[in-house]
Order: C-alpha cells, then structure tokens, then sequence
C-alpha cells in the first residue's frame, strides 16, 4: 500500500508542468554537451608536413580516408569525359548550293538541245561535253523525249535538298565518328553556332544513300517509275556530302570537358588503433590527410577545466533567462512545457547549424541567427526571441572566440528580422524580413570594419556573406515554421489566415447545413476581431476562432432557433432536460469536428470555451415550470460543460456570441437599446462569473461593450421608408387572424434567447 503511494506521488511530481519543463532543459543542455564532447582528444596540437611527431598517434575508430592520384582512374575518368562530348559537324552550305546548281546546268542543257534540228547523236553529245560527266545515253535520249521537263527539274532539286536536310556524310569521317565518339552529333550552321544536336544513327550513311534516294524520288513520282529512275541517276551524280567534321572546335570542346574533371584520389582504410603518426618521426603528406580526414569527423575533445566552464555558463545564462522573463512575461513560462521545447529544439538547432558553418569555409558571419528569431518571434512572440537571439549569440561568440564583434552582428541580424517579421500574416513576408536582416548584418559588418579600420576587401566578403546569411535565414524560417506548426500543434498568424479562408470545408459544410449559424459565426467574427482590437488583443485569432466556435452545431443545425425555416421549433415536443442536452452537446460536437480535421488546439479552445459553464436559461426555467411541486431543479443540470474561458480572445467570443445572438430578438433596434443589451450580457456574465479564468479588466469591458456597440448599430442601420405600390395594397388583403398569429409568435421568439440555443 505503501509503495503504490510512493509511485503515484513520485508520478504527480514528475508530470507536473513545470518539472517536466526542467526535465526538458535538462536534456537540452545534455544533448549540447554530448555533441560537443563525443569525440575523443585527437591530436590537438597543430602539426605541419615535415614537423617531428612528439607523441604516438592512433585511430580511435575505423575509417576511410582519400591520398594520392589515381593516375589510371584519373586518365579513364578524363576519356570517359572526352567521349561524352558530341562530334562538331559543319553544315557545308557552299558544297549543296554547288551540286544544286550543277543539276540546274545539267536539265538548262536538255531543254537548250531538245529542240533543235539536230540527231539524238548530236544532241547527247553536246549535252555530254556541257556537263562535263559521263552519264548514260539511254537516260538522255529519254528525258530529251520528255514532255515536261522542268517539273523533272523541280522535283529532282527537291530530292536533293531532302538528302540535305537528313545530313549526308562521308564514309571515312562517319566511321571515325562512330570508332571515337559518344554516339552524337552537334550540327553547326553556316554562321558557326550551333543549330541542332542528333544521335549519328539520324545522319544520311553512304550505304543507305542509293535506298533514302529511292524513298525520296517515290514521293514524287510514285507511278511513274521511269521517270523517278531519272531523277534517281541525275541525284546521284551530282549529290556530294554535306556535313563534314569540325576537328578543331571538337577538340577544344573535349579539353574543356576534361579540364573539368577531378583528379580521383586513391581509398585508404585505417582500422581502429592503428598507429598514425610514431613519436619521433617526421610527419609526411600521408600523415597530414589522415588527420585532417579525422578532423573532419570528429570534433577534439577538450579539458575537464573547460567543461565545468560551459556548465557554470549555461546556468548563468539560465539565470539571466529567469531574470528577464520574470519581468516580461506575466505567465510562468515553465508551465508551457510546449513552449519551452520549441524554444530548446530551436536553439539546439541554431547550434547544430552554427557549428557547420564554423567547421565550412564561409565566415562565422555567415550563422543565420536571425532564422532562430523570426522562428520563435511567430510561434512565442517578441521576448522569448529576443532573449534566445542574445544569450546564443554571446555563446556562440565565446566558444568560437568572435569577441563582441561576432554577436554584435548576430544580434542585429537577428533583432530587425524578429522587428520586420512581427505580426507577419503573408509567407512572402518571412523571406522579405531575412532579406533586411541580411542588410542589417552588411550594415553592422561595415561599422566594425571601420572601427577596426579594415580595407574594402573586408567590406565585400563578409559583408556579402551577412546578406546570404539573412537570405539563408529566411528559407530556413520558411522550411521550419510549417514544421512546427504540425508538430507541436500551435498556430501562427499565417496558418491561421488560412484557416480564416471562408472555402474552408468546414465553413463551407456549416454554410450549407446551418446557414444561419453560419452567418452568426460570421457576425461573431466581425464583433471579436473589433473588439479584440480595442483591447490588445489577438484580433485576427479571435475572427478566426469565431468562425468555427459553433461547428458542433452542424449534426443538429435544426435544432437550433437561427436555422428553423418556418417549420417550428424541434423542441416543442422535447422535454427541457433532453432540449438542454441537445443544445450543451454542441460544443462536445464541436471539438470531436475540429479534432477530426485536425484544427489547432487553439481553435478547439474557442470551441470548448465560447460558453464556458454559463446556464441554459431558457430551458432551465422551462423545467420549472413544468416540474411538479415540491421538485428540486438542479442548475448543474443546464449549464454548458465549460471550461470557462482562458484567454482573452476567448473572453471576447462569449461576449459577443451572446451579444449577436440576442441582438437578434431586439424589435426596435435602436442606439439607446443597443446600448443597454451590451451592457445587460456583458454584466450578466460577469456576475455568472464566466470572466474570472481570463485577464480582462474592468476598463477592457467597458471598451468591449463600446465596441460592439458600434458595430451593432452599424448593423441596424436605419433605412428610408419607400412609398409601397398603391396597387399592390389593393391586391393584398390582411386579416385580423393574421396580424393575431404574427403578435403571437413575436411574443413567442422574445421569451427564447436565442443566446441559449
């Protein structure tokens, strides 16, 4: 009995919020530590190629590690790359205007012979000393006896020119192509630029050119085969290649490729305690790439001195923290254990990246503190970011030894990115405030430059790498933010824009379902998003929360007095106890909805809350009325389940829930009744003491009322009276029944607030 007492007070301890809070720091600094001191101590003074080794040297773990050229890899690495790069064929424009020119001589010779007064004999033979070629007699005699010669010639340069077009190359460079090349080809133009690149296979070869004429010639002259052996025979002699091979610019594009490549270094292994460097010898190359390779892996350790050092650091910024949210927070803020994790999560890994950055080439200016800030200023607000941006910019400074300059410029950058991204409603806005931060750590670069009295050159650099740092900063916050927000279930001004679009299915569900809620919730937006700001407070997540605080009313719109149609009340045949439960359910139903679509536990908060534990006064007078007599009617039976509302956003949509609800039964909606049904709700629940969990004050009341107020009468604006259509009356007749039945069910709708259902 004893024992399991023990368990559930040591249980109770341990899941209180702020021990769990501890907890988390605890591991937090843990987790630091492990990652700055698991790596045992290797040789941590600095050696040199050629130095005398003063102490034995041994691998602490097996590893791999790169040293010496791979001559023979190297040079196969450097052919592959050479045959990589396509062939450069130049596209000869002189040698086919030549053979086009040519075949039009050769048919001008026809056509000036075919009709003169001369034998066949004769003509073919001054038609074969004007061509200068041997062609066959029984071809010329044929085409002399041709009647159209000229679309012979047509169709024949037509060929041509589509043997052009496929690329017609020699046999002895197409064979060198195919023996030394990658298998393509680039094609440039007459102009020297490069006009089209194709796989060699595409290229006209010198055995396919008798079968591509053919193919050719039959698109011309596809019934005419004697002809098209004509065209075919006159192609052919005067066809010549048109691609030839571009050798010089082939091999400068070649070296270019190869003087890209790498030298490819040999793999070395080195088991676990194998000796490095041996006390007293000279340490050569080999030994110098061992041991970069190993520092490269794993961080030196450092001296017992200097860890009790860093732990008495982190408790003095620890105490620096308390100090500095005790006045600033009016909350504890270890009572938040999900705040605190975001917070050490981001400040764990704002470490993590700052030692990457100090072990890369890039200057330590390069840190994008600001991401950090920005990060924690949209999920925490402005003191938690301000607090962490200066406490990690001071220890990061000493641990790399930056002095005041280094977190001089972190804290800058960081500072005007928190200023710039404030109340950021737009992701566009997260990348413009890196931006300025960046600008704002070139800024600060320049101002210790010259206080320092460094040339431009130091301007330049660094400065330049303190843009890049803000600009980094910004995809970082962009990258992380939706991260968090999944994570730890929290909700910024951006998702909550989102969740604010009326095309959420949601809203477009309760549009549909229970219009008349819909347009309560609406109307309550409009109220908490006015008031909200006339108090302080966070107007856009009270629109937003207003919007879904009566999604649970959607499986029973109809039970609900602003979604009847005409049809009378659902409760009219319902006892006031199970009306009662039906109305309460609403806000069970709610959070079951928003827990489905997986809204922000802050939303479900405005759900749960809208009306905290107040009473069903309406039906709670119903049951006493019809309770027999001597019944005791408990209260506790037609109140709401609660909680009472937390926040002050919270506060603000009860009110004005209540407010718009009621404002709707007002007949006369005029300035002075207005005015006095604010006052009546909000007194009401503030007697009721449905105001005592959040922080309003007396003042923030009176503001909140004032506020609706004008909101309501704009709402209830008067309006000119129309002439009515004199016809119209005539046509239209009111009875006494009538004007009855509707005094009736005015009086009817005063007695039900409609704030109750």
């Amino acid at each position: 009995m004893k024992t399991s007492i023990k368990t559930k007070n040591i249980i109770e301890i341990v899941s209180r919020k702020e021990n769990i809070s501890i907890m988390l720091i605890i591991v937090f600094i843990a987790a630091v530590f492990v990652s700055m001191f698991m790596s045992p101590q290797i040789y941590q003074w600095s050696v040199h190629e050629g130095d005398i080794a003063l102490k034995n040297v041994y691998a602490p773990y097996d590893f791999a590690y790169y040293w010496e050229v791979d001559e023979t890899q190297t040079g196969k690495a450097k052919e592959v790359a050479a045959r990589s790069v396509p062939f450069m064929l130049r596209h000869d424009k002189i040698a086919e205007e030549k053979a086009l020119s040519e075949t039009d001589r050769f048919f001008q010779a026809i056509v000036a012979e075919k009709d003169r007064d001369l034998t066949p004999e004769e003509k073919i033979a001054v038609i074969k000393t004007s061509i200068e070629k041997e062609f066959p007699e029984k071809t010329l005699k044929a085409l002399l006896q041709h009647p159209d010669i000229v679309a012979i010639k047509d169709k024949t340069r037509n060929v041509l020119k589509k043997t052009f077009d496929s690329g017609y190359i020699n046999e002895e460079d197409l064979e060198y192509i195919k023996e030394k090349g990658s298998g393509r080809v680039i094609i440039i133009d007459e102009k020297g630029t490069l006009s089209e690149e194709k796989p060699v296979e595409d290229l006209l070869q010198p055995q396919e050119l008798d079968d591509a004429l053919k193919d050719f010639a039959l698109e011309y002259f596809s019934d005419d085969r004697k002809t098209r052996q004509f065209t075919e025979n006159v192609a052919l002699m005067y066809l010549k290649p048109n691609m030839t091979l571009d050798e010089e610019r082939t091999d400068l594009r070649r070296e270019e490729a190869v003087k890209d490549i790498e030298p490819i270094y040999k793999s070395w292994t080195v088991q676990k305690n194998e000796l490095i460097v041996e006390k007293g010898k000279r340490v050569n190359a080999r030994h110098i790439a061992q041991l970069v390779q190993l520092r490269s892996i794993f961080r030196p350790g450092t001296s017992p001195a200097f860890f009790i050092g860093i732990l008495m650091f982190f408790l003095l910024l620890g105490l620096v923290a308390f100090i500095y949210m005790s006045f600033t927070s009016g909350t504890n803020f270890l009572k938040e254990p999900k705040n605190v994790s975001m917070t050490l999560l981001s400040v764990f890994m704002m470490l993590m990246i700052a030692d990457f950055v100090m072990r890369s080439p890039q200057p330590s200016y390069f840190i994008p503190m600001a991401s950090m800030g920005m990060t924690l200023t949209l999920l925490l607000g402005f003191n938690v970011a301000f607090l962490c941006t200066i406490l990690v910019s001071v220890f990061i400074s000493m641990l790399i030894g930056g002095g005041v300059n280094l977190a001089f410029v972190l804290i800058v950058g960081g500072a005007v990115g928190m200023f710039v991204i404030k109340g950021a409603r737009r992701r566009a806005r997260i990348l413009w405030a890196g931006i300025i931060a960046g600008v704002a750590k070139f800024l600060a670069i320049v101002c210790i430059g010259l206080i320092n009295g460094m040339g431009v050159d130091f301007f330049i650099k660094d400065g330049i790498w303190g843009i890049a740092s803000g600009l980094f900063s910004g995809f970082i916050v962009m990258g992380l933010l939706p991260v968090f927000e999944h994570i730890f279930k929290v909700s910024t001004n951006i998702s909550l824009l989102e969740l604010s679009d009326l095309n959420h299915p949601i809203l477009k569900k309760l549009a549909i379902e229970a219009p008349g809620t819909y347009h309560h919730s609406i109307m309550v937006g409009n109220l908490a998003e006015v008031a909200s700001e006339a108090v302080g407070a966070d107007s856009l997540r009270a629109r937003v929360g207003a919007y879904y605080h009566d999604i649970g009313k959607i499986p029973k719109a109809e039970y609900f007095s602003e979604n009847e149609r005409g049809s009378g009340s659902r409760h009219a045949k319902l006892a006031p106890s199970m009306s009662s439960l039906i109305i309460s359910k609403h806000v069970k139903d709610g959070i079951e909805i928003a827990k489905k679509h997986k809204l922000n536990n802050s939303i479900i908060d405005f759900i749960a809350q809208h009306h905290g534990d107040s009473l069903i006064a309406y039906f709670y007078q119903k049951a006493i009325e019809r309770a027999e007599e001597g019944t005791v009617i408990k209260e506790e039976g037609f109140r709401y389940p609660g909680p009472r509302p937390q926040t002050k956003e919270c506060a603000i949509v009860l009110l004005a829930d209540s407010v718009e609800a009621s404002s709707r039964t007002l007949v006369d909606p005029v300035p002075s009744s207005i005015r006095n049904l604010v006052k009546k709700i909000i007194n009401n629940k503030f007697i009721d003491g449905q105001l005592d969990e959040c922080n309003l004050t007396l003042k923030d009341m009176h503001v909140i009322a004032e506020s609706f107020e004008r909101v309501l009468m704009g709402v209830f604006h008067t309006r000119l009276n129309y002439p009515e259509d004199p016809k119209k009356n005539e046509s239209v007749t009111v009875t006494d029944d009538d004007t009855d039945k509707q005094r009736k069910s005015q009086q009817k709708n005063k007695k039900r607030p409609k704030e109750d259902q």
